[in-house]
This record gives C-alpha cells, structure tokens and sequence, in this order.
C-alpha cells in the first residue's frame, strides 16, 4: 500500500511543468536634488536660522567696508543707525540696548550694496554696476524645483519628481509591471542580471548608461497564473535616456506612492519593500 502511494506521488509530481525563469528589472532613477522639506522641518529650520541671527555677533563691518570708502558710504546709506535710547520717550517694546550700533533685542538684518542686476519688487530690473554675464560678481540665480514635466505633468519623463526616486513600468498584457523577460528555450542560457540587460536594450534602445546594484537578484516573485518564477535585479540609471523602440510600448517613470495607484495591488504588495520612500 505504501509503494503503491509512493508511486502516485510521484507520478503526480512528474506530471506538473517547470516553472518558467525569468527576469524582472527594477530600475530606478535616484533623486537629484535634495528633499522637500516637510511643514515641521521647515518650521524648525526657520526657527534656528532667525534664533542664529538672533544671537549672532555684530556684523564687522568695518571688516569688509573701510572707513571712508565709497563701498562704506553705500553700506551706511543701506543701513541706517538703530534709534538711541532716550529716557524722555517711552518704548512699548523695551528699552533699546545699542551695542556696536546695533539694537541687540532683534535680530541683525543687513542689505549689502547690490553688484549685479536684480529684479525689484515691482517687476523691473534694478540698476547694477556691473552688466557682464562673466563677472564673478553677478548674481547667482539657482534652478527651479519645479521642471517642465512637473508642469506638464510629463509622467514619461526623467526630468519629473527630480527630489524623489523614480521607478520604470511597462504595460504589458494591460497590467503596469516591471520590465519582465523571459529567456527563451532556443538561445544559449544567460544569466539573470545578463537577460535584463540584454532586455532593456531591446525595449528601451541603448542610450541608457545604468549600473546593476548586484548581479544577485534583491527578490524572487512566484507567479503562480502565469507559472514563472520572477528574479528581480535590481538596477539604477545614470545618464541617457529611455526610448522605446516599439512605438506601441507604453512605459512611466512613477514614484512609490504612484506606482500604488497603478500596479495591481497584489502585485505591489510583494514588491512594495523594494521602493524607497524618498
């Protein structure tokens, strides 16, 4: 009786097909800029900026503008003389405390003679006494955080989101997944991390510089409809760009909170730990 259900196990077990390999590629684009400040960092921040300036020292100025210059004649004009203490008036706010003139209950607040063109609070250009674009002077006027894409809200777009990390999606079959490639039977046995190269060469061109994390896949994903077994590499771009050679092929770079909304949600509940937060 034993053998006879040893045998039928085995048969039983014989019978089923293996699982097909294959290979999934999380590829990411890393932020590029620094995180968006929450409300209370942001609150935090400006608290110990204005208590800095609060205790701060008195601005030396006699370091940088010499008595009797011109540059020091346009910094007085800027900065007036804090009003002196008078026992005959009397001060809602406290008496003032001059050091160095300076009112030292508040905070030092200093304008510094302008060098370069600036845009005044009525939307014209200020005089400057320097116009050159090359003048180390100039002032230094940094990027928006908010790109064209965000904008437009350009989802297959890297140039998006540039503070948070960036996930590539493919639909295939109707479905947004990874980048998913299966080896087929009639070619030479690849390793993993080689088939999702090779894959998204195929699918995104080769324009995309990008570097495997490891060659060790980071997640393996039993699909039990389809009867394959996904080994995740996990991936990160560089440079370049993703041009899909197959005109039909729709593809988005989402942050984890998007991808959420896209994936199934089965699906990113066993792949959701991979994302970053950030």
């Amino acid at each position: 009786m034993v053998g006879v259900l040893r045998r039928s196990i085995v048969r039983a077990y014989s019978s089923q097909t293996s699982p097909i390999i294959s290979s999934s590629l999380l590829l990411s684009r890393n932020p590029i800029i620094t995180a968006d400040l929450n409300p209370f960092e942001a609150q935090y921040y400006k608290y110990q900026s204005e208590l800095w300036r609060r205790l701060m020292w008195t601005f030396p100025k006699w370091f940088y503008f010499r008595e009797g210059t011109l540059a020091e004649q346009r910094f007085r004009q800027l900065n007036k003389d804090p009003v002196s203490y008078n026992p005959d008036i009397e001060y809602p706010q406290g008496k003032p405390e001059i050091r160095h003139r300076r009112d030292r209950r508040f905070k030092q607040v200093i304008n510094l003679p302008k060098t370069y063109k600036q845009v005044g609070e009525e939307g014209h250009e200020e005089e400057s006494l320097t116009k050159s674009h090359d003048d180390l002077a100039r002032q230094i006027i940094p990027n928006s955080r908010v790109t064209k894409a965000d904008e437009s809200n350009d989802l297959t777009s890297l140039e998006r989101k540039l503070s948070r990390t960036l996930y590539l999606v493919i639909n295939q079959n109707n479905n947004w997944v990874l980048p998913n490639f299966v080896e087929s039977s009639t070619e030479e046995i690849k390793a993993l991390h080689t088939l999702a190269e090779d894959g998204l060469y195929k699918i995104g061109g080769e324009k995309i510089n990008y570097f495997n994390v490891s060659n060790t896949p980071c997640h393996l994903r039993i699909n039990e409809v389809e009867n394959k077994k996904e080994f995740i590499i996990k991936s990160h771009i560089l440079s370049g760009e993703f041009i899909p050679q197959d005109e039909s092929l729709q593809y988005l770079w989402l942050t984890k909170e998007e991808l959420k909304g896209k994936l199934d949600p089965q699906y990113y509940y066993e792949i959701s730990h991979l994302f970053s937060d950030v």
